[in-house]
């Protein structure tokens, strides 16, 4: 004749063994859960510590037309094909996304450190940003001169030529393309490094403390619209081929998992992201003021 003995702890074993298989079925759920696409566990870091955290952090400081304020009230806090992209990578994430502010000083400095796990504000692919960080390419940009008619010295520039000029002061954001980019064009004129963020030190203009400044061609309606007295070189800013530099999405390097897995995201929505640019640069035209 079998005598059970000690109930409870036998009822203690079967609550422990069915603990055990919820959690090993729980670990299961949790790896098949994963989102089609994104690296298995232990092949990315940075993408299992994103996965872990539910958000994909990301530096952003204006620069139209990648990436600009939604001022219309409908929709996300931000626009443009980097905002498009960026969404399309946390989506295949299956994250959220979590804006970080940053400025033109510190965007790319934030991504080595780690203190976000890329920057989509739009970053000019130079040598010397190729050296620490790693780009996916999603755009391309060329520049505009931009000046007042009402600065005779200004006024009396009619070419690129001309701008090499020991007279002319240009301004520009310091840690900005434009800021190394002059020096190199314009040797013999003199420039003015201004500390802040934001499309170009047009301030610097209506002071009379210098004469141009440098910016995306796509800024052409915003500036003349905003600055009636505004004209720029070339005249048709659409037309410019000046300074023809990708655009991108910085990444820490070394993470060449997370990296490729970004690109594959941008080449699948390439078309989509294009697209973004050009409606970004015709709703400027149509509505300056929103920009």
């Amino acid at each position: 004749m079998n005598i059970l003995r000690n109930p409870v702890h036998a009822w203690t074993r079967v609550l422990f063994v069915t603990a055990l298989l919820c959690g090993i079925a729980g670990s299961a759920s949790a790896q098949s859960a994963r989102p089609p696409g994104v690296p298995e566990a232990g092949k990315s870091e940075r993408i299992d510590d994103i996965l872990k955290r539910g958000t994909l952090k990301v530096g952003v400081t204006p620069s139209f037309p990648w990436l600009f304020r939604n001022k219309t009230g409908k929709g996300d806090e931000w626009r443009g094909s980097s905002w498009v992209l960026a969404k399309a990578y946390a989506d295949a994430l299956g994250v959220k996304l979590e804006p970080v502010p940053v400025s033109n000083e510190t965007k790319v400095p934030i991504v080595v450190s780690g203190g976000v796990d890329m920057t989509i504000s739009s970053l000019a692919e130079t040598d010397a940003r190729k050296q620490v960080v790693d780009f996916v390419t999603y755009s391309v940009a060329t520049f505009c001169i931009f000046g007042l008619n009402t600065n005779p010295k200004a006024a009396a520039i009619k070419s690129i030529g001309q701008l090499d000029n020991p007279d002319l002061t240009f301004a520009a954001y310091v840690g900005t393309n434009q800021a190394n980019w002059i020096p190199k064009t314009f040797p013999k004129a003199k420039i003015r490094g201004v500390t802040g963020s934001g499309q170009a030190p047009v301030d610097e203009l209506l002071a009379g403390r210098a004469d141009f400044v440098v910016g995306d061609s796509p800024l052409e309606p915003i500036f003349k619209n905003a600055y009636k007295t505004m004209f720029s070189i070339p005249a048709d800013c659409s037309k410019s081929d000046v300074n023809p530099v990708p655009i991108g999405h910085a990444v820490a390097k070394n993470q060449p998992v997370f990296l490729e897995f970004l690109k594959g995201v941008e080449k699948k929505i390439d078309a989509k992201v294009k697209q973004e640019d050009a409606d970004s640069i015709k709703f400027a035209y149509e509505f300056p003021d929103q920009i």
